[in-house]
């Protein structure tokens, strides 16, 4: 896993990668982590909610959703996820790109009318999708579907993940609606420059003033509509991105402590100790050996 998957994920349990760009994620909201904050990439994402309820956020609009409930997010759009105060949500994030069902043929018909849709937000269908309808019964059908293939892994499975997933594009097809796309307000314009900015210099010393810049606000506006968007601070933010980031860096070199710290913007390692020791309730050493103890517990119980 890269760390800009990590950073956006960090989901502790994956299922078996089937050899090409098409990933699936098992995460419960809080026992993994407290939320998905606020980000966006270029690979099409599912979050096909299995057990709870909670909020899924796409574009800055807010969703309600419970067990069964199916959100397509496409590439560019912001997203958050968020658990209800009531009790632990589970769900299951399904990452593809859309390039693994694209046509090099410029005139192929599904490219034209589905797949450069789909990336330029132009296919217009419900969301969320939601249980007890035709709608919901194919898209969860053939979610489900490939979801057996990438378990049983059957030969030739990685046939059956692409032919379930272009029965699912079909299921968003069939229930398209017509009207005007609306366009990306512009408090999520300038959100996506801003997260941007920060996993390119989230290594360096970085200002409310210079992700101000960016959005081009005044820094007082700017904190406004950062926490009211965003739901966290940007301070809050910047840190959960650098504390996410020393957790992968923990995890896959042997950097020291003090290198891990810096290397991931904390000049005081003092205040870097604490905040992790806070967000994940042990020291960034012990949490360490506490992760490679788990990977060789996993690694002995598969050769068992």
């Amino acid at each position: 896993m890269e760390l800009e998957e990590y950073t956006q994920y960090q989901e502790t349990k994956l299922h078996e990668k089937p050899g090409f760009a098409y990933e699936t994620y098992l995460c419960t909201i809080p026992l993994d982590f407290d939320r998905v904050n606020l980000h966006w990439h270029d690979q099409m994402e599912v979050i096909y909610i299995k057990k709870g309820r909670g909020t899924v956020s796409v574009n800055l609009e807010s969703y309600a959703v419970e067990a069964g409930c199916i959100v397509p997010v496409l590439p560019g759009e912001l997203h958050a996820i968020d658990g209800a105060p009531d009790g632990p949500m589970e769900y299951e994030n399904i990452i593809f790109s859309l390039s693994i069902l694209d046509s090099t043929e410029t005139d192929d018909w599904c490219r034209h009318h589905v797949i450069q849709a789909l990336r330029q937000g132009t296919l217009l269908f419900d969301r969320p999708i939601r249980p007890g309808t035709a709608f919901h019964d194919a898209a969860a059908a053939a979610l489900d579907a490939a979801d057996r293939a990438c378990e049983a892994r059957p030969q030739g499975f990685a046939l059956v993940v692409k032919s379930q997933l272009f029965m699912f594009l079909h299921a968003l097809y069939c229930n398209r609606h017509t009207g005007p796309v609306r366009p990306l307000v512009e408090e999520a314009e300038w959100l996506k420059g801003v997260i941007a900015y920060v996993k390119a210099h989230y290594a360096e010393r970085i200002t409310v003033a210079d992700a101000a810049a960016v959005s081009g606000y005044s820094p007082s506006h700017f904190m406004r509509i950062f926490r009211q968007e965003a739901g966290q601070t940007f301070v809050d933010f910047l840190t959960d991105y650098r504390l996410s980031a020393a957790v992968y860096y923990l995890k896959e070199t042997r950097d020291e402590i003090g290198v891990v710290a810096e290397n991931c913007g904390f000049a005081n390692l003092s205040y870097f100790i604490r905040r992790f020791n806070r967000k994940y309730g042990a020291s960034p050493g012990r949490y360490r050996k506490l992760s490679r103890l788990g990977e060789n517990e996993a690694i002995a119980a598969g050769e068992e």
